[in-house]
């Protein structure tokens, strides 16, 4: 847990906008970017996702003094008061009525700014879902339909991105279009690999590389095109046909005043992880590609990893990781409570079970793990036994999907609540080589 808990203290949103966004000799400075001061009559505030607040709470002083609006939108158990911002809470994983809302008022405010004016965007987790508005032709039903399907699939953030950025008034750019003619600043805590600006958030800011046919392709190959709503098929096969306006593209004169950069992301938790068990005299390996595809697939190739780093003997050793898998939901039959990294947890617990010189750690960085309040799971060659001891069978959880009450009852769940950051999953999987003192390894 010690790795974890630095890994995620490096990774504070607050701290990320205050390394990067600046006002010195006069001007805004966020990166290679400067705007003077003086000339900018107002600025616009605008931070969305779950580390929102302590973005927000990272604005400069002399920043916030030319404020005209401040908005957080944040999810429930996420929200705290920020002086001069307005707080609104809205749905997350699935967007609802409050996201619609809060989108609206946020659609009011930036189209009110001027072109002497300054929209500032600060933009983590969760944004995709707290701002939500669906174009009129699709409706709020059917977008959240469209959202559940997604989510119960294997599709990846580019592939889920692409759609949501053809259906929404705001996605793929259109938020900046609407702030025109004022300029806009967006700064981005990446929770995908890669850091991709139009794909953090449903980049409602930055062009949107993609077409409707990208989206018809990253439906289709999911295989879930014919569960999709058919006003949803019916916007998508249009706008395929050019018979609807694409989404703002590069070099689209209405963005030429808008600048994105991202602030921090995964590739800043593996190197804080890596470091923080480096400084407990741990043995480093760092996992050279980003976690992908089932999470349920993961596990085979982390036992092996575990044997062979045992069979090393090279001491205590870790191994670490970044990145989203998924975790598909069968659409029949009673689910219990867990997301991904508590199921992967699980299994890896059933798989390490009396070798007990082994633990792994799987957990979100925003303190949530699917629908649950729990971060993930640490567990290692005693974990499975002491579920069985408590009454859990392990099989049964497994196939019920209730990973989140089977490590509760083994003592094996991590519960951090709000951590102030959302940069992506992280993978610990600590061992003992056969050389070793026998000091129990730590995750």
């Amino acid at each position: 847990m010690a790795i974890y808990k630095d890994a995620l203290e490096a990774s504070h949103a607050g701290k990320a906008v205050e390394s990067r966004l600046q006002v010195s000799s006069g001007a805004i400075r966020a990166g290679r970017r400067a705007i003077a001061l003086d000339r900018i009559e107002s600025v616009g505030v605008i931070a969305v996702g779950k580390a929102a607040p302590a973005m927000a709470e990272a604005v400069p002083e002399a920043i916030k003094e030319k404020m005209s609006f401040g908005m957080i939108v944040t999810t429930e158990g996420y929200e705290r008061d920020v002086e001069g911002f307005e707080v609104r809470v809205a749905g997350h994983p699935i967007p609802d009525r409050r996201s619609v809302r809060a989108t609206d008022d946020v659609v009011e405010l930036v189209s009110e700014l001027g072109e002497e004016d300054l929209l500032l965007v600060l933009i983590s987790g969760g944004a995709s879902a707290l701002l939500f508005s669906p174009i009129p032709q699709i409706g709020f039903n059917d977008a959240v339909a469209l959202d559940e399907v997604m989510a119960k699939s294997e599709m990846d953030a580019s592939g889920i991105s692409s759609v949501r950025s053809h259906i929404s008034r705001i996605k793929g750019g259109r938020l900046a279009v609407e702030a025109a003619p004022a300029s806009v600043l967006t700064l981005a805590l990446s929770d995908v690999i890669g850091d991709k600006l139009p794909t953090i958030g449903g980049g409602p800011t930055v062009a949107d590389p993609t077409r409707f046919k990208d989206a018809i392709t990253a439906l289709k190959k999911a295989r879930i095109w014919d569960k999709v709503p058919e006003s949803v098929i019916e916007i998508l096969e249009s706008g395929a046909k050019g018979e609807i306006s694409e989404s703002p593209k590069p070099g689209d004169p209405r963005l030429s005043r808008a600048f994105a950069a991202v602030v921090g992301g995964p590739r800043v938790l593996l190197r804080a992880a890596a470091r923080a068990a480096r400084a407990m005299g741990l043995r480093v390996r760092c996992a050279t590609k980003e976690i992908k595809g089932d999470a349920t697939e993961l596990v085979e190739g982390y036992i092996a990893r575990a044997g062979s780093m045992v069979r090393s003997g090279t001491g205590r050793e870790v191994f670490v990781a970044v990145g989203e898998p998924t975790l598909p939901i069968p659409e029949e039959g009673e689910i219990g409570q867990g997301g991904r990294s508590q199921h992967l947890a699980l299994l890896m617990a059933k798989a390490m079970q009396g070798e007990n010189h082994m633990a792994f750690l799987a957990a979100g960085t925003d303190g949530t793990d699917g629908p649950t309040d729990a971060a993930g799971g640490l567990v290692d060659g005693a974990s499975f036994e002491a579920m069985v001891e408590a009454g859990v069978d392990v099989d049964e959880a497994i196939s019920g999907f209730d990973s989140y009450n089977a490590l509760q009852k083994g003592g094996a769940r991590v519960n951090t609540g709000p951590t102030d950051t959302n940069v992506t999953d992280l993978h610990l999987l600590a061992v003992e080589g056969k050389t070793s003192s026998g000091r129990k390894s730590e995750g």
